[in-house]
C-alpha cells in the first residue's frame, strides 16, 4: 500500500486496514453498517486520494479530447464538467472518467491505477496537437463528503453556497491562503462533494472538516461502507462491473454519451447501436428474497437457462435486504422479472429484477 500523508489521521480515528487492502482508505472505522446509516442520515467523509487523476492542458487540449471521448468537451465552461468514456475502435470501454473543466486545463478523475493506461491512450493519438497529459495522482489529496448535512458544512468551512451547484460543477475555495477544488458529484446516492487539495494542505483540510463538522455530525467512513453505498446508488465501477469488453450502453451509461458532437474513437459502434441496433446485455439491479452473501460472478438463470451474472453485491442495511448489480439478457431485463441466482451446487435463490438506482437522494 502506498503510504499516505493521511495515514496517521486515519489511525487516530480508529481506521482499520485489512490484509490485502492496497488503497489509501481504511476498510472501516467502526461497523460499516453503522457508517452507512450515519452518512445517509447526517454526513460522512472518506479518503479517495488513491483514485487516478490526470491533468490535460495546452493550446489544443480540448480539440484532442473532443476526438477521444464520448461526451462534449468543447462546450464545457470553466466550473462545469461531465461524465465521459474513452473507447477503443470497437466501442469498448478503456476508462470511465469524471471530467472537470477549469480555466486552463481539464482534471480527469478515474479508477485507481487506470490513469496510466488512459494517459498512454491519449498520447498515442495526440499527434500534432499541442497538449500536455500529466499523471497528477500524487499531486493531490482527494476527499469525498456526502449526506444531508454536507452542503451546509462546506458553507461553514469555506463560505461556499452549494445550493445552486449542479452535478459536475466545481468551485475554487481558499484555505490557509491556498486554493483547493470543490466538485459536486454523486458517488453514494447522497448529495456529495469531492475536495481536491495539494498534499501539504490536505491533512489540515481533513482535520478542519472533522472539527467544524461536529454540528453536522460528520464522521469518517471506510471503503467497505463506500462500496455498499455506491451499489445501493446503482453506480457501476470500471474493473468490477465493466471493463475493456463492455459497451457503455450495456452498462446504462447514457449520461456519458453525446450523440450530437463530432466524431470520436469508437463512435461508429455507439451510433449504430443507438439508431439501428441494440445490445444483448444490460446492467440491472437485483433484489434477493433471502439475505445471504451472494458471490460475485454467480450465474443468473430463468427456466434452467443461463441469462446473466452478478458483478457486485451487498447486504443493504438501509433497505434491509441483499441487493446486487449484474448483467442480464435483454429479454429478461424488465422490472419485476423473476429470476434465480445460483448460490452453490444445485442451490438457487429467488431474485427480482428492479430499476436502478436502489437509493437516490442526490440533489
Amino acid at each position: 500500500m502506498k503510504k499516505s500523508n493521511l495515514t496517521e489521521i486515519h489511525k487516530e480515528l480508529g481506521g482499520v486496514f485489512l490484509e490485502g487492502n492496497d488503497s489509501q482508505t481504511p476498510d472501516y472505522y467502526s461497523q460499516p453498517d453503522n457508517e452507512i446509516i450515519h452518512t445517509r442520515q447526517s454526513s460522512g467523509i472518506t479518503d479517495l486520494s488513491g483514485r487516478g487523476k490526470l491533468t490535460i492542458s495546452g493550446k489544443d487540449h480540448l480539440k484532442l479530447l473532443q476526438g477521444m471521448l464520448t461526451n462534449d468537451m468543447v462546450k464545457l465552461e470553466a466550473g462545469s464538467g461531465n461524465h465521459a468514456i474513452a473507447l477503443n475502435v470497437k466501442g469498448r470501454m478503456l476508462a470511465d472518467i469524471r471530467a472537470f473543466k477549469f480555466k486552463d486545463f481539464m482534471l480527469f478523475d478515474t479508477e485507481p491505477d487506470l490513469q496510466s493506461a488512459l494517459a498512454e491512450h491519449l498520447n498515442k493519438f495526440k499527434l500534432s496537437y499541442r497538449a500536455e497529459i500529466k499523471d497528477s495522482t500524487q499531486d493531490y489529496n482527494h476527499f469525498h463528503i456526502c449526506g444531508p448535512g454536507s452542503g451546509e458544512l462546506l458553507n461553514e468551512v469555506f463560505g461556499l453556497d452549494t445550493k445552486k451547484l449542479k452535478e459536475y460543477d466545481s468551485k475554487t475555495a481558499e484555505f490557509n491562503n491556498t486554493e483547493l477544488f470543490i466538485l459536486k458529484i454523486n458517488r453514494t446516492g447522497e448529495t456529495g462533494f469531492d475536495l481536491i487539495a495539494e498534499p501539504e494542505l490536505g491533512s489540515a483540510v481533513f482535520r478542519e472538516l472533522l472539527n467544524k463538522g461536529e454540528a453536522a455530525e460528520l464522521k469518517p467512513f471506510g471503503r467497505t461502507a463506500f462500496n455498499s453505498m455506491r451499489i445501493e446508488a446503482g453506480i457501476p465501477v470500471h474493473g468490477i462491473d465493466m471493463d475493456e469488453n463492455t459497451i457503455p450502453i450495456e452498462a446504462g451509461l447514457w449520461d456519458a454519451l453525446d450523440f450530437e458532437k463530432g466524431c470520436y474513437i469508437g463512435q461508429e459502434v455507439i451510433a449504430r447501436i443507438k439508431w439501428r441496433g441494440r445490445v444483448n446485455w444490460h446492467l440491472v439491479g437485483l433484489e434477493i428474497a433471502e439475505n445471504p452473501l451472494i458471490t460475485v460472478g454467480s450465474k443468473i438463470f430463468n427456466d434452467n437457462k443461463e441469462i446473466g451474472r452478478i458483478t457486485s453485491t451487498t447486504f443493504s442495511k438501509t433497505l434491509g435486504k441483499t441487493v446486487a448489480l449484474g448483467y442480464i439478457r435483454r429479454e429478461f431485463r424488465e422490472q419485476g422479472q423473476s429470476v434465480l441466482i445460483n448460490s452453490g451446487e444445485n442451490s438457487y435463490l429467488n431474485a427480482t429484477v428492479c430499476e436502478l438506482p436502489f437509493i437516490n437522494n442526490f440533489n
